[in-house]
């Protein structure tokens, strides 16, 4: 009797807990498998769990007309949880998503502010490798988009979304507000809809936004662009493809290049650099092909719009192009990065990231140009005025290392009598700056 007795104790000591979710024990090494809708819900219910390490083991499903699921009215995961006051109470996300390349589709919200998949990320979040397919986002409030609708400094990277996204300010397909986060190799193709800063792929940034796209829809009473409503950010290698219209300052890749409240790296107007946009931009004042308004004269570096297409002639910056000039090469010159961003199927179609998986050739890098790779123990090698005059068409290398080997004439570079104009390297983003580059300068 004693022996059973100590068995029995004995295995009621060693029986495994409850496992949580579908699986996982939320570690980096171990990360919350989620798996089913129930799985994603209880996340969402359980704020405890934000700073953990979730993966997404298979596509989920929330149709709400399927057994167990729901029209919400706020955030799946970090939700704002007081509709009476504006803005986001509640507690934010700050851990680890990885969709691990899965869907989340038919995610259907009606409510308020802070709406999307997650409501806020907070410093240290990552969400990535995740779709949101047929969403249908309808705010009334502020901050509304399809994956986030508040990003503080989180970071996105491998996502899209698709659907409907409607709200009143800081509206996007992906994201509403992305407020000093990190967006990157995204995008979207939402009808996106709202009163003021609506962008097909983010609302309002004034963080940074790298290697994304949009080919939907975007429309609003002011601040309205293909890309991003408002940027007090940095906006860099990115296209849009996407109708923009709207009241005032509508833009077919940025509505308003603005300047932002003083934040975490001070106070600069937006920036934009190796852009695009082709899409038709229609709007009521401060309408551009590329930028709709820029009032504080935020940079706008090697960026285009194509005229035809868009039916506008001017933009409040950018250089405006024929769709031919635009599917050339040697518009592009400067565009190209190691290791490559862009390709171009040239004559056929507009460049195209890398990522997308297009046909094309990669687009011409620095060291086509000039001697070495850019490094400390192989620098770029500056021997002429033209290998000086091509480092400022190239301002993704100015972080590079470059060594003048020869006395270099500039006087043939003034800009006079057909000759060509000096690019200047170091100018880039909202004000001047010295270069970030290192230069080994030896007499001779």
């Amino acid at each position: 009797m004693r022996t059973a007795l100590l068995t029995l104790t004995t295995c009621l000591f060693v029986l495994p807990a409850q496992a949580k979710y579908s699986g996982g024990t939320g570690e980096p090494n171990d990360p919350y498998q989620i798996t089913t809708p129930a799985d994603l819900i209880a996340l969402g219910e359980t704020p405890e769990d934000y700073d953990k390490h979730f993966i997404l083991t298979a596509d989920i499903d929330l149709d709400p007309n399927l057994p167990g699921r729901k029209v919400f009215d706020k955030a799946v995961i970090a939700p704002d949880t007081d509709n009476a006051r504006d803005y986001f109470q509640g507690r934010p996300f700050g851990g680890v998503f990885d969709g691990k390349g899965h869907t989340v589709s038919h995610l259907t919200i009606k409510g308020k502010d802070c709406l999307g998949l997650f409501g806020q990320l907070e410093y240290a979040a990552e969400v990535k490798d995740l779709g949101v397919v047929d969403v249908k986002v309808t705010g009334s409030g502020s901050y509304v988009g399809g994956l986030v609708g508040d990003s503080h400094d989180g970071a996105i990277s491998n996502c899209y979304s698709t659907g409907v996204v409607n709200g009143g300010n800081a509206v996007g397909g992906l994201v509403g507000n992305n407020y000093w986060g990190r967006v990157t190799i995204c995008y979207s193709t939402c009808a996106v809809s709202g009163g003021s800063w609506v962008g097909s792929l983010v609302g309002g940034n004034r963080g940074t936004i790298s290697n994304c796209c949009t080919t939907g829809t975007a429309s609003g009473a002011e601040y309205v662009g293909g890309l991003v409503g408002a940027n007090g950010g940095k906006v860099a290698r990115c296209f849009s493809m996407s109708l923009a219209s709207g009241g005032s300052a509508v833009g077919g890749l940025v509505g308003l290049n603005w300047l932002p409240v003083p934040g975490p790296t001070g106070v600069s107007p937006g920036s934009i650099a190796q852009c695009y946009s082709t899409g038709s931009v229609r709007g009521g004042s401060s309408v551009g092909g590329l930028v709709g308004a820029n009032p504080y004269g935020g940079s706008i570096d090697s960026s285009f719009w194509d005229m035809q297409t868009s039916g506008q002639t001017s933009s409040d910056g950018g250089t405006g192009k024929t769709t031919a000039e635009m599917q050339m090469a040697s518009t592009l010159l400067g565009w190209g990065c190691t290791p490559a961003v862009w390709t171009i199927d040239e004559g056929r179609d507009y460049p195209r990231l890398t990522w997308e998986g297009k046909p094309g050739e990669a687009l011409p890098v620095l060291a086509d140009f000039v001697a070495g790779s850019g490094s400390q123990d192989d620098p770029y090698l500056i021997c002429t005025g033209d290998d000086l005059n091509t480092i400022g068409l190239f301002l993704f290398e100015w972080d590079k290392r470059f060594k003048l080997i020869a006395d270099i004439d500039m006087s043939g570079f003034d800009g006079k009598d057909g000759r060509p104009g000096f690019n200047l390297i170091g100018i880039s983003y909202a004000s001047p700056h010295i270069s970030q580059g290192w230069w080994i300068l030896r007499g001779g």
